[in-house]
């Protein structure tokens, strides 16, 4: 073999190498964010928190209120098989007002004790989901909002079996309110009233290139068509196939758009995307002084909540 014929076939060699640490590498880097965005057991984001089962601390007053309420365990199978739970509360049991409630990602219905006491307090019987994967539901993964409004429609349905004559006003959290907004733009029975979303993001796509951005600094959008092939093989969906804008421009649900001026985990851009891609009744609620999973601090959250519900559901 000549020198030059030597020199090119090292070359391929290097260059072969090259590339297969530099494929190995994208591989890798798109599964480890496909696992710390997806995966909620060995996720460096949510571990141990989707593992809680007792009622989220708070004082003594709502502590006891929540002792003393007429509560069930429920319990249903997914269209893809796993046991989900749901936290039911029936206090006021000769009214046919509910609220489902939708908690954020990592966390679980019990996180949302404020929430259960205020709906209470104005009068509504609640049903607060655990999320797949989540407080007492089966599951590993999280499908940021489209596997769970699957999960949010099989709890309407529940729930209106249980009560035909159920009114229902879905509220949602930060993953909730993505799924709220997903189920609202597919068929859902009409005793969904209205909904409310706070901190919802405005597509998958976005928050991960959003998140890839910020958490690892480097330009998130090249590394999608890997993500999305573990988003496939595992969630069995193609991220390019699945949109909030376009269940929005389905909805004729009402809803209330939600979101803290100051998030910078979801930023607040993403809720005038979806406010302008719903073309059901709307309203929009910003709170000034709020970053992520704080709007419920603002004095005029909840009065906000139930005034846009009660329109609604006298």
């Amino acid at each position: 073999m000549s020198e030059e014929k030597k020199n090119n076939h090292t070359l391929l060699k290097v260059l072969g190498v090259t590339a297969a640490a530099g494929a190995a590498a994208y591989a890798g880097f798109g599964y480890a964010v496909f696992r710390n965005a997806f995966d909620l057991q060995h996720s460096d984001f949510y571990t141990k928190k989707n593992t809680y089962k007792r009622i989220e601390g708070d004082n003594g007053e709502k502590n006891e209120w929540f002792a003393h309420s007429v509560k069930d365990d429920d319990f249903l199978d997914s269209y893809d098989g796993l046991k989900l739970h749901a936290l039911r509360l029936t206090n006021h049991p000769e009214d046919h007002k509910w609220i489902i409630l939708a908690h954020g990602i990592g966390t679980y219905s019990g996180s949302m004790l404020n929430y259960l006491y205020e709906a209470d307090h104005n009068g509504f019987n609640v049903l607060a989901a655990d999320m797949r994967g989540c407080g007492m539901s089966e599951g590993r993964y999280t499908g940021l909002g489209w596997n769970e409004h699957y999960d949010v429609i099989s709890w309407i349905n529940y729930l209106v079996n249980l009560d035909p004559h159920a009114e229902i006003a879905l509220v949602g959290v930060n993953l909730g309110a993505a799924a709220i907004m997903n189920a609202v733009g597919d068929y859902i029975p009409g005793n969904v009233k209205c909904a409310v979303e706070d901190g919802g993001f405005s597509g998958i796509r976005e928050l991960l290139i959003s998140g890839i951005k910020r958490y690892y600094k480097v330009e998130g959008k090249p590394f999608l068509p890997m993500i999305d092939v573990y988003v496939k093989q595992v969630l069995h969906f193609s991220m390019n196939d699945v949109s909030i804008a376009h269940q929005l421009s389905q909805s004729v649900t009402p809803m209330l758009f939600m979101h803290g001026s100051k998030d910078e985990i979801v930023p607040a851009s993403m809720m005038f995307d979806n406010y302008y891609a719903c073309n059901a009744e709307k309203d929009l609620y910003t709170g000034e002084n709020a970053g992520f999973g704080e709007n419920m601090l603002e004095a005029d959250y909840f009065s906000s909540i139930f005034s846009f519900v009660g329109k609604y559901i006298q």
